[in-house]
């Protein structure tokens, strides 16, 4: 493959901002064709990060024509590969429109909605004959890689507890703001906001699939087990002009450790912190603000680290350049078969906040 050709479908996501972005400025790969999904019910402003601001920023950063009709557009462009960032409800529909066509699809995280749809866009793969991928903007952090090289040196032991809080004040919310663009959001009415599917539950909105995704995808990457059971809680606490939860908090049951895991759409990003916290037989690693890898013993000294830091591709085009070209293999995270046990997790979690018990997890 000379050249990858592109071609993204779905503005629903700002991350989509990001993909372009990337597109840009890695060889190998150009963006040939673009074309929203129809939104359900229409949003109400054309502000910074909602679908029709997201879909021009992209049209004039690589001088194309959006297509009124995806189907229209893959059809014509014959893209390689094709970036799907349209609401979570809409994946399965529209990754078995790309696969179907002989398409790559990468879906951006979560997956899908549930484990049945993410079960369905995984076999795309072997039926069509693609790769199905899932792109995850925090597996390309050189931090979190450096995280995971030191606790495979097994300075601190083994893992037993994992513990990572995500969140912002909502993804159009007060201050928040997204790579890909030099700008905050803009000040939305919660009339305004409730428009967009982020804020919809029929949507696949909500804090769960939006930032608790991160908790399952860290526990389903660092901890060796299969997980037994998940326990969890969602609740609206602090945004009445919608119906899903802006906080959630997951308690999963491993047969020798456990991992507890946190969403909120209530809290500036900087109070947070930057990756997931492990919790070891003999000590802590985590990382800081600043993106250094920190390890302490149980006592509180720190202790020294030594590994080799990995390569780590800056972006999944990227990697799609190397990977097609050299045959570089995929990223753990990218995987359909990992996304798919991470998805057991969180469609788990999600069954117990509903049902207010423990749910097996099942794999």
């Amino acid at each position: 493959m000379e050249s990858i050709r592109a071609a993204i479908i779905g503005f629903a996501h700002m991350h989509v901002n990001e993909i372009s972005q990337y597109i840009l400025e890695t060889d190998g790969i150009t963006l040939c064709g673009i074309a929203d999904v129809h939104p359900q019910r229409p949003e109400l402003v054309k502000k910074r990060y909602t679908r029709d601001w997201n879909l021009e920023n992209v049209a004039s950063a690589h001088h194309l024509t959006p297509f009124d009709d995806y189907r229209e557009m893959l059809d014509t462009v014959k893209p390689d590969v094709c970036f799907l960032l349209c609401a979570n409800v809409n994946k399965a529909r529209v990754a078995q429109e790309i696969a179907s066509r002989g398409i790559h699809v990468s879906v951006e995280k979560p997956m899908a909605v549930t484990l049945e749809e993410a079960g369905s866009i995984a076999a795309l793969a072997d039926r069509y004959h693609v790769d199905v991928l899932v792109n995850w903007p925090t597996s390309w952090r050189p931090y979190i890689r450096c995280l995971d090289a030191a606790y495979r040196t097994g300075i601190v032991g083994k893992l037993k507890k994992l513990y990572y809080i995500n969140g912002h004040t909502g993804p159009l919310g007060v201050g928040a703001s997204h790579r890909g663009v030099d700008a905050a959001a803009e000040g939305m009415t919660d009339a305004e906001k409730a428009a967009t599917w982020w804020y919809q539950s029929d949507m696949g909105g909500g804090a769960f699939l939006d930032i608790g995704c991160y908790g399952a995808m860290y526990s389903t990457w660092f901890q060796e087990e299969n997980a037994l059971s998940v326990y969890a809680k969602a609740r609206n606490l602090n945004t009445p002009f919608m119906e899903p939860e802006d906080n959630a908090a997951m308690i999963v049951d491993y047969p020798s450790s456990m991992s507890v895991l946190e969403a909120t759409w209530t809290m500036p990003n900087k109070f947070l912190p930057t990756g997931p916290v492990l919790c070891c037989e003999e000590g802590v690693l985590y990382t800081t603000a600043d993106k250094q890898v920190k390890a302490m013993t149980l006592t509180g000294a720190e202790i020294p680290l030594r590994y080799e830091a990995p390569f780590c591709d800056p972006n999944l085009p990227a990697l799609m350049v190397r990977h097609y070209r050299e045959g570089a293999p995929w990223h753990l995270t990218v995987t359909a078969d990992f996304n798919v046990r991470m998805m057991a997790l969180l469609d788990a979690a999600i069954r117990s906040s509903k049902e207010n018990r423990p749910v097996p997890v099942v794999y």
